[in-house]
């Protein structure tokens, strides 16, 4: 199926991404059940999981679903919970994000409440110390290894050096301004403003070719 959609430099055709024909509330559940259970690490390791899971179940491509990351960061609350009904809601629509958000949450808290009773039990231990250690390692691997994946489809663009620019600026900005507020409202400002530094390469490409 294809999208229109209007901006200031005309018509650009977007292709939304078909319909796994098992896309609906039962598999959305239980997927977000799996990953629920075993996305051990941390934010880094459940955003992993969902990726893995959206990508293979075909409910949206890499640019989609940083785009459902982008926007979960500009809600308040926990953001793993709003990427999960937005991911929910593309892949089985209203059902879906019930089921997303129940199938995330009800393994964990399960889980967690168990190993919060084991963890007053054996922390005292000396044998634990090295596990635990471990457990921390892991989630900071998560961490790089998302930041990997999810930067890997925005550096095959060929504007490399305005992206490393504009990601030093931002970091930049949110150690001295220290207000996320302020640091998304001048990402928005300076993406209306500056349009075309923003603009994915695909998205030029695309206009590129309706000129032709």
């Amino acid at each position: 199926m294809t999208i229109k959609v209007k901006s200031g430099r005309g018509d650009r055709k977007l292709q939304r991404q078909p319909r796994h024909p098992l896309s609906d509330w039962l598999l959305v559940m239980a997927v977000f059940a799996r990953i629920g259970s075993t996305a051990f690490g941390g934010g880094s390791a459940t955003i992993a999981s969902m990726r893995q899971a959206c990508l293979r179940h075909q409910w949206m491509d890499e640019r989609q679903f940083v785009s459902t990351l982008v926007l979960s960061r500009l809600t308040p609350g926990i953001s793993i919970l709003a990427q999960a009904l937005l991911i929910g809601r593309i892949a089985a629509g209203i059902p879906g994000m019930f089921a997303a958000l129940t199938g995330l949450l009800a393994p964990a808290l399960v889980i967690t409440c168990g190993l919060t009773w084991l963890y007053e039990v054996i922390h005292d231990l000396p044998a634990v110390a090295g596990p635990l250690h471990t457990v921390v390692a892991t989630a900071a691997g998560f961490t790089v290894a998302l930041t990997l994946q999810l930067m890997r489809d925005v550096f095959r663009g060929q504007r490399i050096v305005m992206i490393m620019l504009v990601l030093l600026v931002y970091t930049a900005l949110a150690f001295w301004v220290n207000n996320p507020l302020i640091v998304m409202a001048s990402a928005i400002f300076l993406a209306l403003l500056f349009p075309a530094v923003f603009d994915s390469p695909s998205s030029s490409s695309d206009k590129t070719d309706s000129d032709k």
